[in-house]
C-alpha cells in the first residue's frame, strides 16, 4: 500500500500466498524476485530468523515413515494430493536449511488455489511474534480489522470497533469457513513456515495447537476441525510430529542434473558461456541444496550486470565452490552500500528474526549503511532499490506479509568475509533495543518500536489517520522538513513517540520541540547537530535505551555533572564528534551500556573507569586525539567487549586484553605514541589486529599469538619491528608496509589462507620464506624490497593476482616467462 506523501515505490502489502516470492516493486528491477515469471523453477530455501546456531542436520534418519524428495513442483503436486486424504490431517516438510522447504509450501498453496480451495493462511514463524501479531496474520487473510488498521480509523468508527473483540471476530470467521469448505469436501490449509526458536511457553511441537485454540479459536472436539488441514516446514522432526494422522517427507539436495537445471534457468549471463559451462558442471558434481545453487546463479549475475570486468575472475574463483565465489564478490568492495546494507540484516534479522521491509530500510537509515545519510527521501528510495538487489542475489528473501528473512545459505558468510567479521562483532540498535524490559512501558514493547513505520514526505513514521497522532510511536525526520511545522503542534500529540531521529536539526535545544511525553522515549538520534547548544533534555528521558547526538569536530557543548543520572538504562551511546574535555561524573551509573561511541571527540583527555561497565559490547574512541591515558590498567572484567577502537589516539599503553575470550577486533593505527604491544595470548576469538602507524612499536613478543588460530588480518605497517613470532594465527591478510627494519620472514606454510602479502617499503628483508604452499595467495608486493636478493619459487601460486617488484633488483624476462602460465598475473 502506497502512503500519501511518500517517496517510496508501491510495495504491495499484500502478497499473494500462491506466489510468496513475487516481486514487490511495481518497476521491474532486472533480476529474478518473483516466484515464476523470471525465477522459472526458483527453488527458494527457508531460513530461520536465529541463523548463528548450530548445524542443521539432525533429523532422525532412522525415522521409516519419512519420504525422502526433492522440491520440485511435481512433488508439491503429489504431497496436495496426500492432504485430499481423510486419514491425513497435517503434513510436515523437513529438511536442512537451503533444501527449500519454503519454496515448496508455496507451491502447494498454489496448487490449493488452482484446484480452488480457499486461499491458505500463511504465518512466517520466522518472525517474533506474540498473540497480537499472530491474530493480525489472520485477521488480514480474512480481510478483517487489525491492530495496524485500529491506527487508521478516527471518531465514532473507532470507538466502535473498539467493542469488537478481535479474537472473537477471527474465531466465528474461521468457524464460518469449515463450515462452508465441508459442504465442499474441502478443506482450509493453514500454513507454519519456520522454526519459531524465541518461544515463552509453547514447544514447537505444540505451535499448531497453540495457532488452532488460541488464534484461530477451534478446539478438537469441534465437528468441523478436520477441515484444517496444517502444512508445517522445519528443519528438524518434534516430538509432535508422530500425529497418527501426520505424515512426513524430507528435502534432498539436488541430484546433479536438477542442479543443472535450475543453474541454467536462474543464470543471466551472455559472455563466457565456455568458462560458464565448465564452472556449472563443477559446481554440480556435489548434491547441492537449492538456495546454494540460487546463490551461485545469483551472485554471478550480479557481477555480470555490475562489475562485467571481474566476471572472468569471479569464473575462477567459483570454480572452487560457493564460498570462495562469495568471498570474491561480497569482499571486493569497501564501502559498498549494498554490501554493508547485508552485513547489517544478517547480524539484524539474526536477532529479530524476519521483519516487514520498511523496518528493515530503516534500520539501514539510523546504522548509518546508506549513501544519503541525511536527506531520508533519498535515502529510503536507495535502500528500496539495494533491497531488490539483496533478493534478486538470493542474499535476502521476501516472505508472507512483506517479511524480509535472511537466506539459510549465507549463515556462514560470517566465516570467511572482512565484513562477517565486523557485523558479528558490532551489536548495533539490534541487539541494543532487544529484550528490554517494559515494565515501565504501557502501549509498544521496546524490540517493535519500528513495527508499522512507513515512509512520508522526508520522513519515515508510523503509519496512523490525522486525528491518530497520539499513536506515532517512531519518528525519523529531516531537520528541513521539521521546520515546516510548529513544534507545540507536532510534537504535542504525539503522546507515545518510542523513537525520535532527526537528521540535520536546526535545534540550538531539543527542548523547543515541546515533546509531550518525553519519559515514553527509548530511542533519541540527533544527528549532524551543529548547531545545538544544549541537551538537558536527556534529563528527562528516564526510559532512554539508545542516544545519539552526533555533529561536527567544531561542535562544543557543555554537559553537567548529572546529565546521566536519569538514563540509567541506556545501553548505546553515540556522542561522535562532541566537543567535550571529559564526560560528567554520571557517566559511571551506566552500568548497561552495550556500546560506547566517542569518535572524532577531539577535545577528550580523559576516560571515567569502566571496570563497572561488566555489558559493554564496543568502545570506539577512535579520532580522540588529545586522548592520552585509559585509566584501568586491565580490561578483565570487561568480558563481552568484542570491539576495540583506539586509533589515532594519543594513548601510550594499552589495557591488558589477554582474557577477553570474546573480542574479535582490535584496531590500534595511528598510535604513534603506544609504545608497546599486549600479549593476546588466548584471545582466542581475536580476527582482526591493526597496529598500522603505531610508529613507536619496536618489538612484538615470540608467544604474542600463541593460541589466536582464528586470527584473520594483522597489520603492522610502519611498525618498527625486526622480526615477527613464528606463531600468529591463520592469516587471510598480512600487511607489513613501510616496516623498514624488519630483516625477515617466519615460516609461512601454515597459512594456507592466506591471500594479501604486502611488504613493500621493506627496506632491510634480504630473503623470502618458501611460498609454494600458498596456493591462495593474490596479491605479493614487494616495493622497495631493495635488498630482497631473490625471489623464491612462485610457479604453483596459480591464483596470484598482483606481483610488484618496482624498486627492486627481481625483475628479469626470466622471472616473466616462468610465470607467464599463470593467467590473471601482472606484474
Amino acid at each position: 500500500m502506497s502512503t500519501k506523501g511518500s517517496s517510496s515505490p508501491d510495495i504491495s502489502e499484500e502478497p499473494n500466498v500462491g506466489n510468496i516470492h513475487e516481486e514487490i516493486n511495481e518497476e521491474p528491477i532486472q533480476g529474478n524476485t518473483d516466484g515464476e515469471g523470471s525465477n522459472k523453477g526458483n527453488n527458494q530455501e527457508d531460513t530461520s530468523g536465529e541463523h548463528n546456531q548450530g548445524s542443521t542436520n539432525d533429523i532422525n534418519e532412522e525415522d521409516t515413515e519419512v519420504e525422502k524428495l526433492t522440491a520440485t513442483k511435481h512433488n508439491a503436486r503429489k504431497i496436495f494430493d496426500q492432504l485430499k486424504e481423510d486419514n491425513v490431517s497435517k503434513i510436515i516438510l523437513l529438511g536442512e536449511t537451503g533444501t527449500g522447504k519454503t519454496w515448496m509450501a508455496s507451491k502447494i498453496c498454489e496448487v490449493a488455489v488452482e484446484e480452488k480451495y480457499d486461499e491458505p493462511i500463511w504465518i512466517c514463524l520466522d518472525k517474533k511474534h506474540d498473540k497480537k501479531s499472530f491474530l493480525d496474520t489472520v485477521a488480514r487473510r480474512f480481510s478483517l480489522s487489525t491492530s495496524a488498521d485500529e491506527r487508521e480509523e478516527d471518531g465514532e468508527k473507532e470507538k466502535k470497533d473498539k467493542k469488537v473483540n478481535n479474537a472473537k471476530r477471527v474465531a466465528e470467521t474461521m468457524i464460518g469457513k469449515l463450515d462452508a469448505v465441508k459442504k465442499e469436501s474441502k478443506f482450509v490449509l493453514l500454513v507454519l513456515d519456520g522454526q519459531l526458536e524465541r518461544m515463552e511457553k509453547d514447544q514447537n511441537e505444540e505451535m499448531d495447537h497453540y495457532i488452532k485454540e488460541e488464534i484461530l479459536g477451534l478446539k478438537d472436539s469441534m465437528n468441523n476441525i478436520d477441515s484444517l488441514k496444517v502444512l508445517i516446514t522445519r528443519r528438524k522432526s518434534e516430538k509432535g510430529d508422530n500425529d497418527e494422522k501426520a505424515k512426513k517427507f524430507k528435502l534432498e539436495p539436488f541430484s546433479e542434473g536438477e542442479t543443472l537445471d535450475l543453474l541454467r534457468d536462474n543464470f543471466d549471463v551472455s559472455v563466457y558461456r565456455e568458462e560458464l559451462q565448465k564452472v556449472s558442471e563443477a559446481f554440480q558434481r556435489p548434491r547441492r541444496k537449492p538456495a546454494e545453487i540460487l546463490m551461485f546463479a545469483g551472485t554471478i549475475n550480479y557481477i555480470a550486470k555490475d562489475k562485467s570486468g571481474e566476471l572472468k575472475a569471479a569464473l575462477e574463483a567459483a570454480a572452487n565452490g560457493l564460498e570462495q565465489l562469495l568471498h570474491f564478490a561480497y569482499d571486493k568492495e569497501r564501502g559498498n552500500s549494498m554490501i554493508d546494507c547485508f552485513w547489517h540484516s544478517w547480524n539484524f534479522l539474526g536477532k529479530h528474526g524476519g521483519v516487514h521491509y520498511n523496518e528493515l530500510i530503516t534500520s539501514w537509515i539510523m546504522e548509518g549503511c546508506l549513501n544519503h545519510t541525511n536527506q531520508i527521501d533519498k535515502a529510503y528510495l536507495e535502500g528500496h532499490d539495494v533491497l531488490m538487489k539483496l533478493i534478486d542475489y538470493h542474499m535476502l528473501k521476501l516472505q508472507e506479509d512483506n517479511i524480509i528473512v535472511v537466506e539459510g545459505a549465507t549463515r556462514e558468510m560470517n566465516k570467511f568475509c572482512r565484513r562477517g567479521y565486523l557485523g558479528t562483532a558490532d551489536p548495533g540498535l539490534a541487539s541494543v533495543l532487544k529484550d528490554i524490559d517494559e515494565t515501565d512501558l504501557e502501549e509498544i514493547p521496546p524490540a517493535q518500536v519500528l513495527e508499522g513505520i512507513t515512509p512520508a514526505d522526508g520522513m519515515m513514521r508510523t503509519l496512523c489517520g490525522d486525528k491518530k497522532e497520539k499513536m506515532v510511536s517512531s519518528l525519523l525526520i529531516d531537520g528541513s522538513r521539521l521546520c515546516r511545522e510548529v513544534h507545540d503542534t507536532f510534537f504535542g500529540a504525539k503522546e507515545n513517540l518510542n523513537l525520535l531521529a532527526i537528521f540535520s536539526p536546526r535545534l540550538k535545544s531539543p527542548e523547543e520541540l515541546s515533546i509531550s511525553r518525553p519519559e515514553k522515549l527509548l530511542v533519541l538520534m540527533l544527528r549532524g547537530s551543529y548547531l545545538l547548544e544544549n541537551v538537558n533534555i536527556v534529563e528527562k528521558l528516564k526510559a532512554l535505551t539508545v542516544l545519539e547526538i552526533s555533529g561536527s569536530r567544531a561542535w562544543t557543548i557543555k554537559l553537567s555533572d548529572n546529565f546521566f543520572h536519569e538514563v540509567s538504562r541506556l545501553r548505546s551511546l553515540d556522542l561522535t564528534g562532541a566537543g567535550i574535555e571529559s564526560l560528567p561524573d554520571s557517566f559511571s551509573e551506566l552500568t548497561e551500556l552495550r556500546r560506547l561511541i566517542l569518535r572524532q571527540c577531539s577535545s577528550l583527555t580523559q576516560l571515567p573507569k569502566l571496570a563497572k561497565f561488566s555489558k559493554l559490547e564496543v568502545i570506539d574512541l577512535s579520532e580522540c586525539t588529545s586522548l592520552k591515558k585509559i585509566q584501568e590498567k586491565s580490561f578483565g572484567k570487561l568480558e563481552k567487549l568484542k570491539v576495540i577502537n583506539f586509533s589515532r589516539t594519543k594513548i601510550e599503553k594499552l589495557p591488558i586484553v589477554k582474557t577477553l575470550r570474546n573480542l574479535t577486533i582490535l584496531l590500534l593505527k595511528g598510535c604513534s605514541e603506544l609504545s608497546a604491544m599486549r600479549m593476546l595470548k588466548q584471545v582466542s576469538s581475536l580476527k582482526i589486529l591493526d597496529l598500522s602507524g603505531a610508529t613507536n612499536i619496536k618489538e612484538i613478543r615470540y608467544d604474542c599469538f600463541e593460541e589466536t588460530e582464528n586470527l584473520r588480518e594483522l597489520d603492522l605497517s610502519e611498525t618498527q619491528i625486526q622480526y615477527l613470532p613464528l606463531e600468529i594465527g591463520n592469516l587471510q591478510k598480512l600487511r607489513l608496509k613501510g616496516c623498514k627494519l624488519l630483516r625477515n620472514l617466519p615460516e609461512l606454510s601454515g597459512h594456507s589462507r592466506l591471500e594479501e602479502l604486502e611488504l613493500s617499503g621493506c627496506e632491510r628483508l634480504e630473503n623470502l620464506p618458501e611460498l609454494s604452499a600458498l596456493q591462495k595467495l593474490k596479491i605479493l608486493n614487494l616495493n622497495g624490497c631493495s635488498n630482497l636478493k631473490s625471489l623464491p619459487d612462485l610457479t604453483s601460486l596459480l591464483k596470484l593476482e598482483k606481483l610488484d617488484l618496482h624498486g627492486t633488483e627481481l625483475w628479469s624476462e626470466d622471472v616473466v616467462k616462468s610465470l607467464s602460465h599463470i593467467k590473471d598475473l601482472q606484474i
